[in-house]
């Protein structure tokens, strides 16, 4: 998939990239956009909507005219990194001291961002451990040597004294004194620097709490802190962030700076929803609450809709009033209009104030299309492929990596589609991945990539081995109480359980879409797992007990219990029923309270009922929708189960239906008005609706997870 697929809008000359960043993906200069205040922008979106593909994007084209840092913030080395020393080097320092190095290395106008402020600082937190020995804190903070200014030791300082303070370092192993390490090192720091680079670090760690404008202070009292563990090396790591904000603004208004640098630097961080993001992420939000402004462009990746439950206080709704973050489409429009709202007291009003969410764009129908035709030419297939494009769009809904994934799988010569010409069929093709001949299914590789590498954050650790069977059970959920049903019979026997409620909260942070009528509120997403749970025991067992477990659960709540998706719990149970392939059983139900429900009533439960998917077994709907089909009964309930076929096929959402499905639906409904029955007027009406809908191509019971079909 190519980097900038579906981003036109946010990297064009004039897009939201180009005005951040005062520079264009060619290197021409823009006006940057607002400032000297800058708000945090979280790129919002679930897996596989192109967050990380979009940060690969602006660290490769704009990368090359600003100095730009990239960071994964899921990535282990940081902590593998950090736990060699755990008393001198957090996840945090790790990910600081390599976003330095790569500023460090930057070779484009301006030349390489000097972060002498955030070295003294990781020297001092590497010298501070009392109980390592001389040899361990020597070659710790030579660790930093890297991050030590090239050519001069702050400004007014020649090379060969930077030289002289490692070399007095170096030689401290030797001749090991009574003075603590850490004054040791910060002696010879400060007596090496000159009285502007003093003045620098004063106005920097002067400032730390207690240090009283003295650096050699502020920096023993920052590692003390980092010592300390806890929430005070978290405001330790805090300070370290912004001293290396510090030195990046220095970088820029020095007369040097002013003369050769344009634009505004980049800190690109993906997946920044996890503890360490939030941990680099809340003290810059912080500082700029307080007002301490710096030019550093940062943006950072998350899953949860509403940027992450550490932007509000506690009890805050998180998405009303002044201090909701200003949330932003590429389709809005325009460039969004952020501003600070006006008073809020640092520390107790939301950090939320100093976002811009920027939310993440599905592919349009036209970019789909692109897409499918690049990798179709690129596996060199041939043949008219309308179908499978329109079953991409229907199962992706326009979430870049299932269009890439299943485009992909379906461009490849071997694939031949089934005769049945389903949705299902796309999911089974095969992807290559490394160096099996035969291939994956595209449906298990899409799972892997969604759910098993991006488990929730806070999925408990006991729980992740059963997270994919969890959600696999719960595709056949509608609302939280039919999945706890589920989750009740599959769980049995465990000590360690996951409600359906907390599983609705982890899918939410994982960033997946909510639907009011399925608990799997992803269209695509409840393929895939409804997939997999058919074959997850021989012969369809899995997927026919839970839709049998459903509608003895209803079933047991008598007919006159309502419920709030179908109308009754008769009519949940006879959905489940359905599923599990009895519709003689649901035909007689329809004929039987044809008579007893409200015309009105009775169509809706026609439609949720006739819902239920269909997967393994012969499929007889089409025949008997047309009354092709040897059928028991009356006229009456010859014409219903016409009808209810002829729904279900129209509400598959799997495949194009036959036009003699649709231009028969709505007069089946109408000839059901003839019977003696009240709401032949009702009746009427709604055959009319269904034939308006159908002509349209639209959904007969609209749904969220449904309404990109048409």
């Amino acid at each position: 998939m190519p980097d900038d697929l579906g981003f036109d809008k946010l990297l064009d000359d004039d897009g939201l990239l180009a005005r951040l960043l005062g520079k264009t993906g060619t290197g021409r200069n823009r006006k940057p956009l607002y400032g000297p205040d800058l708000p945090v922008v979280l790129l919002v979106g679930g897996p596989g909507m192109g967050k990380g593909r979009l940060l690969r994007c602006v660290r490769g084209e704009f990368g090359r005219h600003v100095p730009t840092a990239h960071v994964d913030c899921g990535h282990t080395v940081f902590r593998e990194q950090a736990e060699q020393q755990t008393r001198t080097r957090s996840v945090a320092t790790e990910v600081l001291r390599e976003v330095a190095r790569q500023f460090g290395a930057w070779q484009g106008d301006g030349g390489p961002l000097a972060t002498p402020r955030l070295y003294a600082g990781l020297a001092a937190v590497a010298a501070s451990d009392p109980l390592a020995d001389t040899v361990t804190l020597v070659s710790e903070v030579q660790r930093h040597d890297e991050l030590l200014p090239r050519g001069s030791f702050w400004r007014g300082v020649l090379n060969r004294a930077g030289r002289a303070y490692a070399g007095v370092v170096a030689g401290l192993v030797a001749h090991p004194g009574a003075v603590p390490f850490i004054n040791a090192v910060l002696d010879e720091l400060l007596a090496r620097t000159s009285q502007e680079g003093k003045a620098l670090l004063a106005a920097c760690y002067g400032e730390y709490t207690g240090a009283g404008g003295h650096p050699k202070l502020g920096l023993h009292s920052l590692a003390s802190d980092f010592q300390q563990g806890g929430e005070a090396r978290e405001v330790a790591e805090g300070f370290l962030f912004r001293a290396l904000r510090q030195d990046i603004e220095a970088a820029y208004v020095s007369l040097l700076g002013r003369l050769s640098r344009a634009g505004r630097p980049a800190l690109l961080l993906d997946h920044a929803d996890n503890a360490l993001g939030r941990r680099l992420l809340k003290p810059v939000l912080e500082d700029r609450e307080r007002g301490l402004y710096d030019r550093l462009v940062v943006m950072a990746t998350t899953r949860r809709a509403d940027g992450g439950r550490f932007l509000y206080h506690a009890g805050d709704a998180g998405d009303t009033g002044d201090d909701a973050p200003v949330s932003w489409r590429p389709t809005d429009g325009g460039l969004p209009q952020w501003s600070r709202p006006a008073g809020g007291v640092p520390g107790l009003t939301p950090l939320s104030r100093g976002v811009l969410l920027v939310r993440m764009p599905v592919l349009t129908r036209d970019q789909q299309s692109r897409e499918t035709a690049r990798v179709r030419r690129a596996g060199g297939a041939g043949a008219d492929r309308f179908r499978i494009d329109s079953g991409i769009h229907r199962l992706s809904g326009g979430r870049p990596l299932f269009v890439s994934r299943l485009g992909a799988a379906t461009a490849s010569l071997p694939f031949r589609e089934p005769d049945d010409g389903t949705d299902w069929a796309l999911l089974d093709a095969r992807v290559r991945v490394g160096e099996e001949a035969a291939g994956r299914p595209v449906a298990d590789l899409l799972l892997d990539e969604l759910i098993v590498r991006q488990p929730p954050e806070e999925l408990p650790p006991e729980q992740r081995g059963h997270w994919l069977d969890l959600l696999s059970h719960l595709s056949v959920a509608h609302d939280t109480e039919c999945a706890q049903v589920l989750m009740r019979a599959v769980q049995a026997g465990r000590d360690e359980r996951l409600s359906a409620y907390r599983i609705a909260e982890l899918l939410g942070d994982s960033g997946w879409p909510h639907c009011p009528r399925h608990f799997i509120g992803d269209l695509g997403l409840r393929r895939l797992l409804m997939r997999r749970l058919h074959r997850l025991r021989p012969d369809g067992a899995a997927w026919r007990g839970d839709h049998l477990l459903l509608r003895d659960h209803y079933r047991a709540l008598g007919d006159e219990a309502t419920d709030e998706h179908f109308g009754s719990a008769a009519a949940h149970g006879m959905h489940h029923h359905l599923a599990a392939g009895d519709a003689d059983t649901v035909t007689d139900y329809l004929d039987r309270t044809f008579l007893t429900r409200s015309a009105r009533a009775w169509c809706e439960e026609l439609l949720a009922i006739a819902e239920a998917p269909l997967l393994g077994g012969p499929d007889d709907r089409q025949a008997r929708a047309l009354g092709d089909a040897e059928i028991a009964g009356d006229v009456r309930r010859k014409r219903i189960d016409r009808l209810l076929h002829a729904v279900r096929l129209c509400e598959d959402r799997t495949q194009t239906v036959d036009d003699a499905v649709t231009d028969a639906l709505p007069k089946l409904l109408e000839r059901l008005g003839e019977e003696p029955a009240a709401g032949a007027g009702t009746l009427t009406h709604t055959a009319r609706d269904f034939g308006d809908r159908l002509a349209n191509k639209q959904a007969l019971r609209p749904c969220t997870c449904t309404k990109h079909i048409g």
